[in-house]
């Protein structure tokens, strides 16, 4: 990164503290920021017939978006929450598109970012497609180790599309084996 990238970016980013337990996007709200989670733990989530479905958390250095909201410029229907007390740092939609066009460097950047977001994506699709409940358990317990320990177990459930008695079992049947 150059020093002129660093120097806009130091100018552009907006560091806020949030506590836990904070919802910083609603349902029907417009994702005017993109977040990146310097220290902390967030969760996307949805409705879903009155249970909250997560879609997705993010830890330390990882970008915190509503991406249809955001890019499209209209209300989303996703959460954004605060699982632990976090410090983030933030850019708000117009200075991000400014920065695309006064610095090249910034659209390499984060077009790599991008290209290893939709990766992660087309991952978690292929996983709540193509795999049983107990792959899914497994490969999220191995690749997601911190994540295992930080957040709520009714929330993974969710997020991989189970409900938490399957989880139970299925750490009960893996548990006997060893």
């Amino acid at each position: 990164m150059s020093i002129e990238l660093k120097e806009e970016l130091t100018k552009e980013l907006e560091i806020i503290e949030i506590p836990k337990r904070t919802v910083l996007l609603k349902e029907g709200q417009r994702c005017d920021y993109v977040y990146v989670v310097l220290q902390g733990l967030m969760r996307m989530y949805y409705i879903k017939d009155d249970d909250e479905i997560c879609s997705r958390f993010m830890d330390e250095q990882h970008i915190c978006i509503s991406v249809r909201s955001f890019f499209s410029r209209e209300t989303g229907y996703e959460y954004i929450e605060t699982l632990e007390n976090s410090t983030l740092t933030r850019i708000s939609h117009d200075r991000l598109q400014f920065l695309y066009n006064t610095l090249l460097e910034f659209n390499y950047i984060t077009r790599v970012i991008t290209e290893l977001y939709f990766i992660k994506s087309e991952e978690r699709l292929y996983l709540l497609r193509k795999q049983s409940v107990e792959e899914r358990y497994v490969f999220f317990s191995t690749n997601y180790t911190t994540l295992m320990q930080r957040v709520p177990l009714k929330h993974i459930a969710t997020h991989l599309g189970t409900s938490i008695e399957t989880i139970s079992r299925i750490r009960n049947k893996i548990s006997q084996k060893k």
